[in-house]
């Protein structure tokens, strides 16, 4: 037997190969899981999960979802067959005496459960399926397959409905097709899904009484979620969808618009309450317990508060909501103390010494609604309807405008949706200009930014895009919204150029001027203009100043308004051979010119391009099709038919007749020039030779229309097109719809006599009150004159007989009381929009003043 030591050697041994060969099974780890990226078919939430996982939960909005890996044969499937309304009618009867309709509710578990039934169900024709045209769902029958339900003497069948829906999608499929989303489009037809909406204190559409709470919420899950799903199909569904609602009767279109605007103000209002209530009440008693708002749709009542619908009121942003009073569930006022006030005076809601009956103000900001999963997959959803309007001109594009996003700050909205590409494009110029001074503008906007935005990261290193901006969906913005963003850019835009101006004259030690500067005479209008573009390039983003020589006036807007009418004046008139008029329409477009004159039309543009940047309103008589041109939109022969009634009509004629080549119409045209020489061209390559069928009719109206529109005017167009894009070349301008930019520019051109009692309510007065003798002369003069006279008295005090694009209410008109001889003539300040009026000594008189103002009033200073 060995000794002991060399026993427990061999013992040491012995463990110590163990513990070598032990490692070797230890050390074998299982291989790691690929994890897969994908994002949420709802929220659109970014999710990771690993690579062998078959059912993943979003944790921001609570929906399951199977992912690819899992198998369709693992879940039960239901028998396939489809419901319809006379299936539920042959049920309910077979139910008499039964108080709780127990087959009904089994038949709708059985239909509400599935996707696939709900997508066999319902169609107008059971042996086909959707197809590009039509959805092949039967609205008719599904609303009334709705309204039976909601008739029956029990509300479980209903309620057993809604919670069927609303497990199918926390559960929802997998979209894959476009025969797999009718399911989604019955749901949303769903009649209580718009009265969720409503508030508690209001009646429902039907005249009923408002849902119960718990109604309410299950009906807000099942909306929010079918919003979210349509918002994240994929681009052909998209393109479906489109196509189905475009074919839309006009009253349900409008409908589908304001019911998912209504969905939309519900959020904003959401964030604006919670806003009102984590800054104004803070009391113990009735501080929220989150930052984040609740998603629910009462959610009024954990703040247990409602609120008064807010008023709006004018400001330096824009409209302003004031924050209202703020009533318990009770319906007694939440008291706030004078020491909770004075918590707030730093706040922007707040002035020093504030007292509880003192009005305070509130703007939503965009760290308030960019992360809003809600407000984003909305506009999503409601971009189809725009885009269906867009194809089939539905209705006016202002019914896409929600009114409470007037009440976004929408300058800063625009700051963040633009941030992102900006900095890049400066980057790229800061590249090529090696100019080390705008280092310096660099910093400072980076600092400022970032305090301004408000979107810096927790270390404040670096800035964030936002999720969600309104710009990102512009047909939501009101057109005086997006004239707010615009004259933000410009005035930002001027404002940069002085400071790179200041900067640059510091380094090159040279003098600089910070204002664009022209001096024109009014016997030579277009050629001073002219010199004064061409020798100024580079300066068009700064303020503008006017200056007519030999005349004292000093420019505060008036000179520009004038400016910009003697000079459109002169290069829109027919015998300077730039534009030609049609007779019958009496619009304008380029001439049919031989002769070069891109210095011209490259003044035009960059003239249009000033009037928008300087909030100018011009008198055009401009087409459609060239403001559709402006924007890149493709023109249609609609626009044709407006800019050439007869010719258009004729084009139209010869689509709907048959037997075309009978008329002996080839592939070319022939017109007159301006110098009334006779031009033909061919529309293709040896199109004399090439006869007009029915076969090729509508190629040949494509071509003719584009001849027209698009190849006689190239060379003119992109002169023109430089001038204008040099001026107003930026993001705000990306926002606006042709028809918008055409109102910006020309205003609104209506006809009808203005309403004196809207101009005596928007009018302001500076020595006189507005019950004096001689104001009551002024408004009964201004109720009798004429719509012609009118609109000469407005071009008198404005400088322009057009309204502002948003309509009279936005204009600014102002009354002055000059205290001298009342022989003299009234007179105005075009700069201002102010009318001065003496102290007359009669009504006759005053009449007979106003009259000859009007009649010989021109040009600035004494004459």
């Amino acid at each position: 037997m060995p000794p002991n030591g060399s026993t427990k050697r061999s013992g040491w041994l012995n463990r110590q190969v163990n513990k070598r060969a032990e490692p070797t099974v230890q050390a074998s780890k299982p291989p790691i899981k690929e994890l897969i990226c994908d994002s949420c078919a709802c929220c659109g939430t970014i999710i990771k999960y690993p690579s062998d996982v078959s059912r993943v939960m979003c944790m921001v909005c609570q929906t399951s979802f199977t992912t690819c890996i899992s198998s369709t044969a693992d879940s039960p499937q239901l028998p396939q067959f489809s419901i319809s309304f006379n299936e539920l009618k042959d049920t309910i009867q077979q139910c008499h005496g039964q108080p709780d309709f127990k087959a009904v509710q089994n038949l709708i578990i059985r239909s509400f459960s599935s996707d696939s039934v709900l997508n066999a169900s319902f169609k107008l024709d059971s042996r086909s399926s959707s197809s590009y045209h039509s959805p092949n769902l039967n609205y008719a029958e599904l609303r009334k397959f709705y309204s039976l339900l909601r008739k029956l003497p029990t509300n479980a069948v209903f309620y057993r409905l809604l919670i069927t829906s609303l497990h199918l999608l926390r559960h929802p499929p997998r979209i894959s097709d476009v025969h797999s989303i009718s399911w989604l489009l019955i749901l949303l037809e769903i009649p209580l899904l718009p009265e969720s909406l409503i508030s508690g204190n209001d009646t429902a559409t039907n005249g009923t009484s408002s849902l119960a709470p718990q109604l309410k919420s299950i009906c807000y899950d099942i909306l929010k979620r079918v919003i979210g799903l349509m918002a994240h199909m994929d681009r052909k569904c998209m393109q479906y969808v489109t196509n189905w609602w475009s074919k839309l009767p006009d009253n349900e279109f409008v409908r589908k618009i304001d019911f998912l605007n209504l969905y939309i103000t519900f959020q904003l209002t959401r964030c604006i309450n919670y806003e009102i209530y984590n800054t104004v009440i803070n009391t113990s008693s009735y501080v929220c317990a989150q930052n984040i708002p609740d998603d629910d749709i009462n959610y009024k009542d954990t703040l247990r508060a409602h609120f008064i619908r807010p008023t709006s009121q004018s400001s330096d942003f824009g409209l302003s909501i004031r924050i209202p009073l703020f009533i318990s569930s009770g319906g007694r006022r939440l008291s706030t103390t004078n020491g909770q006030l004075h918590q707030q005076s730093s706040s922007p809601w707040g002035g020093a010494g504030s007292k509880t009956n003192k009005e305070h103000y509130i703007k939503i900001k965009i760290q308030q609604y960019s992360d809003e999963w809600h407000l984003r997959t909305a506009a999503r959803v409601l971009s189809l309807l725009f885009s269906a309007n867009k194809n089939r001109s539905k209705v006016p594009e202002a019914a896409f405008y929600n009114c409470l996003v007037d009440y976004v700050n929408v300058k800063q909205d625009f700051d963040s949706w633009q941030f992102t590409t900006t900095t890049k494009m400066h980057e790229r110029d800061l590249k090529l200009s090696n100019d080390s001074s705008l280092l310096v503008l660099d910093y400072l906007k980076a600092e400022s930014n970032g305090i301004y935005l408000n979107v810096t990261s927790r270390d404040g290193a670096s800035l964030r895009k936002p999720s969600f901006t309104f710009c990102q969906f512009p047909f939501l913005i009101s057109l005086g919204a997006k004239i707010t963003i615009l004259e933000h850019e410009a005035k930002r835009n001027m404002e940069r150029k002085a400071e790179e101006a200041f900067i640059q004259s510091i380094n090159k030690k040279i003098p600089f001027g910070m204002y664009f500067k022209i001096r024109v005479r009014r016997t030579h209008v277009t050629n001073d203009s002219l010199r004064s573009i061409k020798a100024h390039q580079n300066e068009f983003k700064k303020l503008l100043r006017v200056e007519f020589v030999n005349e004292p006036g000093i420019d505060a807007g008036g000179l520009k308004k004038e400016w910009f009418l003697l000079l459109t004046k002169e290069l829109f008139d027919a015998e300077k051979g730039l534009f030609s008029y049609n007779e019958t329409s009496h619009l304008c477009y380029f001439a049919r010119s031989p002769i070069n004159s891109d210095e011209l039309y490259y003044l035009v543009g960059a003239v249009l391009g000033l009037a928008i940047y300087n909030s100018t309103i011009l008198d055009l008589k401009l087409p459609r099709a060239l403001y559709k041109k402006l924007m890149n939109r493709k023109v249609t022969l609609h626009d044709f038919i407006q800019l050439d009634p007869e010719t258009g009509a004729g084009l139209q004629r010869l689509l709907t007749c048959h037997g075309v080549q009978d008329l002996a119409i080839f592939f070319e045209v022939t017109y007159k020039d301006i110098f009334d020489d006779i031009v033909t061209k061919e529309l293709i390559k040896g199109g004399s030779q090439v006869p007009v069928t029915d076969e090729n009719k509508y190629e040949y109206v494509e071509r003719y229309m584009n001849f027209f529109l698009n190849d006689t005017c190239k060379q003119p167009f992109e002169a023109f097109c430089k001038g204008f894009y040099n001026v107003v070349g930026g993001n705000a301008l990306s926002l606006f719809t042709p028809e918008e930019i055409q109102l910006i520019l020309i205003g609104d051109e209506s006809s009808s006599k203005l309403d004196t009692s809207i101009m005596r309510s928007i009018t302001k007065y500076n020595g006189f009150q507005a019950d004096d003798e001689i104001i009551d002369w002024f408004w009964n003069y201004f109720d009798n004159c004429s719509t012609a006279a009118q609109k000469k008295l407005l071009f008198f005090v404005t400088g322009t007989d057009r309204l502002p694009a948003t309509g009279l209410p936005s204009l600014h008109f102002k009354i002055t009381r000059l205290c001298d001889s009342s022989i003299k003539l009234p007179t105005s300040h075009t700069c201002f929009n102010e009318l001065c009026l003496y102290d007359y000594q009669s009504q006759e008189i005053f009449k007979e003043k106003m009259d000859l103002a009007l009649d010989y009033g021109e040009g600035f200073g004494l004459r």
